[in-house]
Formats: C-alpha cells, sequence, structure tokens
C-alpha cells in the first residue's frame, strides 16, 4: 500500500479544510442544548466589567485573566445568549483541528495527522468543553499550536517559528496556570537532550527571557496560587485510587473499550520507545517529545494529586491534542516494517471514536457539567408571583439564576465595580429573594408557602426542621440533578369549634 508521507500543497489544504469543517460541525450540532452553567455564568459576569476591573478580580482568584477579557469584546460583537456567548469556544475548539493535523502530516505522517485530527473531532469531552464558555478550548487551541511550532522549531529552527511560538505560549500562560506545565516540559526538552540543544539554544532562550519579560506581572499571583493550593489544598478532593487516571484516560477516549484500546496501544508504544532509547536504535524523534511533552504532565500531576487535590479532567484539557496525536504515531511505529497494520489501527479507533462519540453534551456527566436551570428558574419565578410565598436561594445560584430572571440580561450589562463572587445578592434581595444565609430573618408567619432550591452535595441545613417547627409539612419536590426545588405549604388552622373540643 502506497500513500504519500508528504501530500501536494493542495491536497494538505483539502485534508485540512474537510477537517476543520467536521469539527465545526459536530461542535455547532446542540451548542445551546445545555443550560447556562455556574462557572460560565462567573466568566460573563466578570467579562462585562472593565478591563481593568478584568484584571484586578481574576488576579485574586484562580484564573489568569486571557479568556475573560477576550470574552468582554466578544460580547460586543455577539451579545449574550448562550450560543452568542460559547460560540468564542467553539471556534477555539475547532481551529485546534489544524495544528493536531499540520504536526502530524509534517513532522509525522499524513495519514497520523489525518488520524489524530479525527480522534479529535469525535472526542465527546472536546465537545463538551467546546460548549462551555469557559478557557479550555483557547488553551487545548494554544497547546497544540505550541507544540507544533516547538517540534517544527527543533528540527528547522527558523525566527519567525520562535516568534510565534511565543505568542502561543504566552496565551497559555495568561490562560490557565496549569498550562504551563507544556512550556516547562519544552524548556527542559529544549536544555536536556544534546542534538536539539545543539541547533536551538541562542533563539530557545531568548524565546524564554521574552516569556519571562512579558509574563513578569503575573509571576507572585502564579507563584503565591500554587503555594496556597499546595499547603492549604483546593476544593478538589485529593486523589486516593490509580483509578482516577483511568477516569482521565476515560476521558480522552469516550468510553472503556476505546479506553482500553488506546492503553495496550500506548504500553506497548512506550515499551517500545524505551527499549529503542537504550539501544539507541534510532535518534530521538518527534515521538518521543510528544511522548515526553504528555506523558509526564499528566503522570507526576497524578502523583502529586495524592498530596494536593488539583487532579480535574478540564484542568488537564490541554493534553488532549498531543495525546491524540501520540495514539496515531504509535500505531504506526508499532509496525514499521508493516505500515499497513498500523494504519488499520488508526482506522479501527477513528471508528470507534466516532461510534462513541455523543455530541449531545446535555446527556453526559462530566466534571462541571450542566443542569437544567430554566425549569428550576420558572418554578421559582413562578412561586415569586405568589405574594404569600417565600423564595429561597442559595447564594452559589446568584449568577445563573440573575441570567435567566433578566431574559434582556440588562443586570450583567449594568452591574459594575465587582465586589466579591456573589454579586448579585443585593440584586435579587431587592426583587423579595431570600438567601440561605439570612432565611431566619424572614417572618415566616405571612407566608402559605415557602419553596427553596439547593444542590444535592450542598443542602441549606436545618431549613426543613425549622420550617416544620413554624407550621409547615413537605408538599413535593422537583429534581433537576444536582438540583432539588423543595415546596412547604402551611398546614391550615383549625376551626375555632375544633380548637374547642382538642
Amino acid at each position: 500500500m502506497n500513500i504519500d508521507k508528504t501530500p501536494k500543497r493542495w491536497q494538505s489544504a483539502l485534508e485540512c479544510l474537510l477537517l476543520l469543517a467536521l469539527a465545526a460541525a459536530m461542535r455547532a450540532l446542540y451548542l445551546g442544548k445545555t443550560d447556562l452553567g455556574g462557572d460560565e455564568s462567573f466568566s460573563l459576569y466578570v467579562a462585562m466589567q472593565s478591563v481593568p476591573d478584568i484584571v484586578r478580580l481574576l488576579c485574586l482568584g484562580d484564573n489568569p485573566p486571557l479568556w475573560e477579557l477576550l470574552l468582554h469584546f466578544w460580547t460586543k460583537i455577539f451579545g449574550l445568549s448562550e450560543i452568542a456567548i460559547r460560540s468564542l469556544s467553539l471556534i477555539f475548539s475547532a481551529l485546534t483541528v489544524i495544528p493536531i493535523y499540520l504536526l502530524g502530516e509534517k513532522h509525522l505522517h499524513r495519514l497520523v495527522g489525518i488520524a489524530a485530527s479525527l480522534f479529535y473531532c469525535f472526542s465527546t469531552f472536546s465537545i463538551y468543553l467546546a460548549h462551555e464558555c469557559r478557557v479550555y478550548s483557547l488553551i487545548g487551541f494554544a497547546t497544540a499550536c505550541s507544540v507544533f511550532l516547538f517540534v517544527s522549531a527543533t528540527q528547522r529552527p527558523k525566527p519567525f517559528k520562535f516568534i510565534l511560538l511565543t505568542l502561543a505560549n504566552l496565551m497559555l500562560m495568561y490562560g490557565h496556570y496549569l498550562s504551563v506545565w507544556i512550556i516547562v516540559m519544552e524548556f527542559i526538552i529544549a536544555l536536556a537532550i544534546r542534538p536539539i540543544r545543539t541547533r536551538i539554544w541562542k533563539p530557545y532562550l531568548i524565546h524564554a527571557a521574552a516569556l519571562v519579560l512579558l509574563f513578569a506581572p503575573m509571576f507572585p499571583i502564579l507563584f503565591g496560587r500554587f503555594l496556597d493550593s499546595g499547603v492549604n489544598g483546593t476544593w478538589i478532593e485529593k486523589t486516593t485510587s490509580p483509578e482516577a487516571l483511568y477516569d482521565f484516560l476515560w476521558r480522552m477516549c469516550n468510553e472503556p473499550v476505546t479506553t482500553v484500546l488506546a492503553i495496550s496501544i500506548l504500553a506497548a508504544a512506550l515499551a517500545k520507545l524505551v527499549i529503542d532509547g537504550l539501544r539507541k536504535k534510532a535518534p530521538f524523534g518527534s515521538i518521543g517529545l510528544l511522548s515526553l511533552l504528555w506523558a509526564v504532565p499528566l503522570l507526576v500531576s497524578f502523583v502529586l494529586s495524592y498530596f494536593t487535590g488539583f487532579f480535574l479532567d478540564r484542568y488537564f484539557y490541554f493534553l488532549f491534542p498531543v495525546f491524540y496525536l501520540c495514539i496515531a504515531a504509535y500505531c504506526e511505529y508499532l509496525f514499521p516494517k508493516r505500515l499497513a497494520i498500523g494504519w488499520a489501527f488508526m482506522g479501527l479507533f477513528a471508528i470507534a471514536m466516532a461510534f462513541s462519540c455523543s455530541p449531545n453534551s446535555s446527556t453526559k456527566h462530566f466534571s462541571g457539567w450542566h443542569s437544567p436551570i430554566k425549569p428550576i428558574v420558572n418554578q421559582l419565578v413562578e412561586a415569586k408571583e405568589n405574594e404569600n410565598a417565600l423564595v429561597i436561594l442559595p447564594e452559589y445560584f446568584d449568577k445563573q439564576f440573575t441570567y435567566y430572571l433578566d431574559e434582556n440580561h440588562e443586570a450583567f450589562r449594568t452591574q459594575s465595580k465587582p465586589s466579591n463572587y456573589y454579586v448579585f445578592r443585593d440584586y435579587l434581595t431587592r426583587l423579595g429573594y431570600y438567601y440561605d444565609y439570612n432565611y431566619q430573618d424572614a417572618d415566616f408567619a405571612t407566608y402559605n408557602e415557602v419553596v427553596f432550591t439547593y444542590r444535592k452535595d450542598m443542602p441549606i441545613e436545618g431549613l426543613s426542621n425549622l420550617l416544620e417547627l413554624n407550621g409547615f409539612r413537605f408538599e413535593n419536590e422537583f429534581e433537576a440533578a444536582p438540583y432539588v426545588v423543595c415546596h412547604f405549604s402551611k398546614l391550615p388552622s383549625l376551626p375555632n369549634s375544633a380548637k374547642q373540643e382538642n
């Protein structure tokens, strides 16, 4: 079987365009299917602030400001609907297929580029993050660009490649702190592997110095966040079982069957890489570089997560593009004398990914997954229209609730001068809603009905008991996982004759 390793330019451009169209189509199918998530509403609220306020607010938390700055200008043009704000994620997610294809086509094999791109196109988790107005799709795109430019620069160093590499790595650094892993690994490879160091050490050091200079304002914040997370931990539970690593690979591979197939390919290829390395059978090439770039950050982070919790699928999404390239490259690498077998494995994995793909992200329960918010909001608004109903909200629900309560999103547009995370509490309190921190201030005697919502894993402690003490009884509940809406009504008063008989 004879398949050109390097196709003509028009052929390469056509293949890339078709893959881009496929990636965009798969991600556009259910873009507005899910309701706005809590983290999405936070990003949207921050993006509505002035540029200085965006930077100031995010420097107090866990996220660099790049995504919200981009979203700030995006919303000015396209508005605040779910589809409008998520389309920015969709664009970056779809564009990621271009550096994946180019890296495979130019530095491995044409079919490796096509296969890896197909794996990515049919990645359910990638599609899910394309449906979320958060930074992760941008980071996946920046990682794919960074790795493509770095591998290309190690083989043919050119000034423009290092300039573009600097831009891609700045996107990583100002996008998500954990994606710094890619830059760290590139730095180690550039200086530790002698043939690469010999070729690129001068321009690479200039590139590294430029990164340090341009990221200098954020280094104290980055150091503080890592120190705080290491000492005090995070909201994420520590890893307690190797099963967490399998679950992460499952995210990459859609379903258990494809996960087992991927693990088999990985184990065989990594063993062959080690053996070939010890025998010095082949020079350290693109496959070795890619292996280091995805495997070392994943495995080291997994081990560290036993000591502090941070091992979350979406936080390490930046490894996905490199992983798919490696799976495709390993298929060919395992059968150097019988490439048709390797290509057959690529095709098998691509078919498995396609059949296991679920582009409707509303059916998947990933970390940070979206829950149906509109039905909950409708129930609470309907209850609030009854003057004798007390409606109680959890304070972490304020942004999502406000987004759907105010159909024109004027509250998001006019809210300014950010002060804290629960920014819409005062706005909703003025409308007559109570919160889980002040519901005891309510005069229960003036209400005939109480309706409240909460997350199953974050119940409002003591509320049910307090309602029963004030003469309310449980009527029914509406569940929209992970939320529950509970309805209580006041017990009817006994007639005077019945009271006298008692």
